[in-house]
C-alpha cells in the first residue's frame, strides 16, 4: 500500500555493474549543476554506490570505482571460478577502497547532507524470503549493506548475513525500485535506468503464447546442451542435467503468471549469457549441496525477470497523480555488466553526462 503522497521528489538509480557509469556521468552534472530537489534516494546494487557519491556531492567518485577497480582482474576474474573452483568477484577486497582509497567515499559528510529529512537507501534481497528490503546507507552498516547490494548470486562467494538473515543483490527483486519510492509517498520520481523502459506505445502484458514459449525453450536448450556434455562425468553430468530440467520447467510454468508478458516486449537482457549461467552452476554444484542451492539461483533469475516486468508496467503506466521522468541512454550502453574496456566505460559516462544536461535543459527550461 502507498502511504499518502507528499508530493517528495525521489531519485531512483538502477544498478547493472560497469554500466553504472552512465547513472555516474547523469548525476555528476547534476552535481556541477547543484541539481538537488530530492528528499529521497533509492539504489540497487551499482545504483546504490552512485547515489552513495551524489549524496555526499563527490564527482568522479562513482567513475573512479568503476574504472579503477572493477576492471582489476582482482575484482572479477571468470576463469577463478571455472578453472580454481573460487569466487569470480571479491567484493570484499574493491570495497576496502570505498573506505580507504585515495578517494574515500565521505560517510560523516553524507550523513550531515541528509540530516533529518532525507533518506537514501540501498535495495537488497532477503535470501529466504525473496523479496527486496531497503537499508539505510549512510548509517553504521554501510559496509554490509553496500557489499550485500552488489552481491551477485553465484558470481559472489557468500550471501551477506545482517540482522540475523542473508541477503544478496538488491537487483533479483527490484532492478529499478521505482515502486519503493511510490509506497514511500513519493509522486515526482526521477529514474536513471540503463536502457530505455518507457515505450510510446505500452504492449499489454498477456500471457506467452504457446508458439513463442517452446521457441524461447529451445533456445535455452541449445544453450544449455553444450555443457550438459562438457559436463560428461557421471555425476556432473546428472547435475547439469537436474539444472536444464528445472530452468526449462520454470518456464513452462510461468506461462500461466498473470502478469507474464508476451514475447516481443520482454527486457532485451533479462537473461544471461546462458552459456556462462550453466557452467557457474554446474561448477558451485562441486562445492556445495546441489539440491539446495541451484534451484534457489535459478529462483534469482526468474524473480529478477518477473520484476523487470512489473517495474515496465509501473513506469509505462504509473498511478493517478505520479508524475515519473526517466533518464536513459539513447543508444545500447557500450559497457556490458562486468569485463567491460575502459574506453567503453568513459564512453557511456560521456553519455550519461549528455543526458544529464538534456534532463537538465527540460526542467529548468
Amino acid at each position: 500500500m502507498q502511504s499518502e503522497c507528499t508530493g517528495q521528489y525521489s531519485l531512483v538509480v538502477q544498478g547493472g555493474g560497469q554500466k553504472g557509469a552512465f547513472a555516474a556521468g547523469v548525476l555528476d552534472t547534476f552535481i556541477a549543476a547543484n541539481y538537488d530537489p530530492f528528499s529521497l534516494y533509492i539504489g540497487t546494487s551499482a545504483g546504490a554506490l552512485n547515489v552513495s557519491s551524489f549524496v555526499t556531492k563527490q564527482p568522479g567518485l562513482g567513475l573512479d570505482f568503476i574504472i579503477n577497480y572493477t576492471t582489476k582482474n582482482r575484482f572479477f576474474d571468470f576463469t577463478r571460478l571455472l578453472d580454481k573452483q573460487q569466487a569470480a568477484m571479491d567484493l570484499d577486497w574493491a570495497f576496502q577502497f570505498v573506505h580507504s582509497g585515495e578517494f574515500p567515499l565521505d560517510l560523516k559528510k553524507g550523513a550531515q547532507n541528509l540530516g533529518a529529512h532525507k533518506q537514501a537507501l540501498a535495495c537488497i534481497t532477503h535470501v529466504e524470503e525473496m523479496k527486496d528490503y531497503y537499508f539505510p546507507i549512510f548509517s553504521e552498516h554501510w559496509y554490509d549493506v553496500l557489499r550485500a547490494t552488489c552481491a551477485i548470486p553465484m558470481l559472489y562467494h557468500q550471501e551477506i548475513e545482517m540482522d540475523g538473515a542473508n541477503w544478496v543483490d538488491g537487483g533479483v527483486t527490484a532492478t529499478i525500485p521505482v515502486q519503493e519510492a511510490y509506497r514511500r509517498g513519493a509522486c515526482n520520481i526521477v529514474a536513471i535506468t540503463t536502457e530505455a523502459m518507457i515505450v510510446e506505445t505500452p504492449k499489454s502484458h498477456l500471457a506467452l503464447p504457446t508458439e513463442p514459449l517452446e521457441k524461447l525453450k529451445q533456445d535455452l536448450t541449445r544453450g544449455i546442451e553444450p555443457y550438459i556434455h562438457r559436463f560428461s562425468s557421471a555425476s556432473n553430468n546428472n547435475k547439469a542435467k537436474q539444472i536444464s530440467e528445472h530452468f526449462l520447467a520454470r518456464v513452462s510454468q510461468l506461462q500461466e503468471h498473470p502478469h507474464f508478458p508476451k514475447l516481443d516486449s520482454m527486457p532485451k537482457n533479462w537473461l544471461p549469457d546462458t552459456d556462462k549461467l550453466t557452467e557457474m552452476l554446474a561448477q558451485q554444484s562441486r562445492k556445495i549441496n546441489f539440491k539446495a542451492h541451484a534451484p534457489r539461483a535459478v529462483e534469482m533469475l526468474f524473480h529478477h525477470y518477473m520484476n523487470h516486468s512489473t517495474v515496465s508496467d509501473f513506469m509505462n503506466k504509473p498511478p493517478q497523480g505520479v508524475s515519473l521522468w526517466e533518464i536513459a541512454p539513447h543508444k545500447p550502453l557500450s559497457c556490458s555488466g562486468l569485463m567491460s574496456h575502459k574506453d567503453d566505460i568513459l564512453a557511456d559516462y560521456e553519455s550519461g553526462v549528455l543526458a544529464g544536461k538534456e534532463f537538465l535543459s527540460k526542467v529548468r527550461g
